[in-house]
This record gives C-alpha cells, structure tokens and sequence, in this order.
C-alpha cells in the first residue's frame, strides 16, 4: 500500500498535479507513522523483520516518503512536512548494488549524521540532499528564530550544501549510467536547495534594520552563490542531455531533476531582462530547450516553460526583486 502511494506521488510530481501530489505525499507520511517506519522504538504495525533484506526494504520506503515530502515543498513553502524530522542515527540506505542482488554486505551502516566525504550509494547521497534541503526549507519558514542566530544559521548551512555539491561531481565522473541510478538526482536536490536558500537572503530589499554582520555576508555569498550554481545546473542538464543522446534514452530520467532547471532558467530570465547580456539568452535558450526535452517524459517541465516565458513577456508580476522569480512562478504553478 505504501509503495503503491509512492509511486503515484512522484507520478503526480512529476506531471505537475498539484495539490494532488502534496496531498498524496501526505497519506503516504502518515500511514508509515502508522506503521512505524520512521523509528525503531515506537509501536511496529508490521511483524519484526527477520532477514537483512526486509529491514533494509522498509528503510528505503521510509526515505522514499521523506524525499517526495521535502522536494515537493520546495517553492511550496509554508506548509509544514508531513513526516518528522529524521533523527541523526538514522541509517542511510546501503549500497545499491548489493541491495539489488541481495546481497547483505559485511560493513558497518552509514548513520545520516556520518561525514559527508565517506563515500556512499547515489540512494543515500540523494537522502543526504534531501535532508539538507529539508533543513533549508524548515529554516525560511521558522519565523522565531533569534535574528543574531539566524544568519550563523543560513551561512552554516551555504557551507555545508557547498561542499557537498563539490563533492558529488568528483564522485559521478566514473559511474556508469547503465549500471544501476546515478548521482543526478543529489546533485539536483542539492542545486535546488541552495537556489531556495540565496533566494531569502540574496535581496537587499529584504535585509533587515541594524541586524549583524553576518547578514551582509550571506547576502553576498547569495547573489555570487545564485550564479554560480545556475551554470552548475547547466552543466548538470547538458550531461543528462548528452546521456539521452547517446542511448540512455528518456526513461531514466528523474523527475527530481526538472526542478532545477526551472530555478536556473527563471534566473537566466531575469538576469537578461536586467542586463540585456546576450549570454544570459543563449543560457536561458538553453536550458529551455532542456526542458523540452525532459516534458517528454516529464509533463511539468512543459508548465516550468510556460511560466518562464510568462517572466519574460510580462515581467515577474511587477516584483524589482532578482530573486524572486523563482519563488512567485513557482508558487504560482503550484496552486493550479
């Protein structure tokens, strides 16, 4: 039942079908609750699990619910996740490799709260991703954090999402796409959650009265951090365009991936409708032509186009602030 939740909550994402899709991820969260799936030490639904392969099933179902609840309420924000927070201790899925052979391996289990440059699965770097995504949206939405401690906060976790960005591409240069999933879809989680975190401090016009210095410092990090992660995705949507090119076709194509390119396209956008730079068009056309070619398989980069070039022809409703496309169209989108 739970699995069969899932699978229309991303099919839903994936096509745009909102709010279908965050209600959807909704009864998923709340029957794994039920189950007991997100802690050990609360009452089990389900029998105790006797074999390796059962536990580690259960495991990646829960992180699967955690994943759709936190990447659908990104540009969604306000509304608060379905499923708890996972405790630090909790273990990341295992090796995928293995876990498709079923073959239980003689390592100790990567815990979410291990370094981030211990190597793992592209399940459980998603997982990582996702997390800090989660934590950046939980973050923009908390209102009572002190102002002194806010900003120490946003810079914390710029660093962290940084170096995990960095580490991912290095580790993606020798997997094969035909061997089993790839490091895309982290790399797309991680490009999203700092476009969403620059997009709350990058803003002058936001900046608060006699607040610390930190803030001027995220607000730098911010408006240099939004353009280089633009050309990161970029980068990201060629190799996943030339990997469809050569064979790979569109069926492996993560849902998880079109968002980004939204965020970098919407940005593209405003930079050359500022600047008039002809550079930003041959990016913007770009990536739209990307997205494009994901609406093939993925209907909701067909709506992502439409509302770019709404920005384009109409402006972002009147808003003077750079980052803000990305949060009005996507806000916009989502409430269809």
């Amino acid at each position: 039942m739970l699995q069969v939740l899932l699978l229309i909550s991303l099919y839903e994402y994936g096509h745009g079908i909102y709010p279908a899709a965050y209600l959807s991820v909704g009864n998923a969260a709340r029957l794994g609750h039920a189950m007991g799936l997100h802690a050990r030490d609360v009452p089990q639904m389900l029998p105790r699990c006797t074999t390796w392969t059962e536990q580690e099933e259960r495991r990646r179902v829960w992180w699967g619910v955690l994943i759709l609840d936190r990447i659908s309420n990104i540009g969604h924000r306000g509304k608060p996740f379905a499923s708890a927070e996972p405790s630090p201790d909790m273990h990341l899925p295992t090796d995928d490799t293995a876990w498709d052979r079923g073959q239980m391996l003689a390592t100790a289990p990567l815990s979410l709260s291990a370094s981030q440059t211990i190597r793992a699965s592209s399940f459980a770097r998603a997982c990582q991703s996702v997390h800090l995504a989660g934590k950046v949206c939980r973050h923009i939405d908390d209102k009572t954090i002190p102002l002194d401690y806010r900003f120490e906060e946003a810079l914390e976790l710029h660093k962290t999402l940084k170096a995990l960005a960095a580490l991912l591409p290095t580790e993606a240069e020798g997997e094969d796409p035909t061997a089993g999933p790839t490091l895309c879809s982290s790399l797309a989680i991680c490009y999203s959650a700092l476009l969403t975190l620059y997009d709350a401090y990058g803003c002058s016009e936001r900046s608060v009265p006699d607040a610390p210095e930190s803030q001027l410092v995220m607000q730098k990090e911010s408006i240099q951090g939004i353009a280089e992660v633009c050309e990161s995705v970029l980068l990201l949507g060629r190799k996943i365009g030339q990997r469809i090119e050569l064979g790979e076709g569109l069926g492996r194509l993560s849902p998880l991936t079109v968002e980004c390119m939204y965020e970098a396209g919407a940005s593209y956008a405003w930079y050359l409708r500022e600047t008039s730079n002809p550079q930003y068009g041959e990016k913007l056309a770009e990536v739209k032509e990307l997205l494009r070619l994901f609406e093939k398989r993925w209907r909701v980069a067909g709506q992502y186009l439409l509302y770019i070039d709404e920005f384009w022809q109409y402006g972002c409703m009147g808003n003077p602030d750079p980052l803000a496309t990305r949060t009005v169209l996507g806000q916009h989108w989502r409430r269809v």
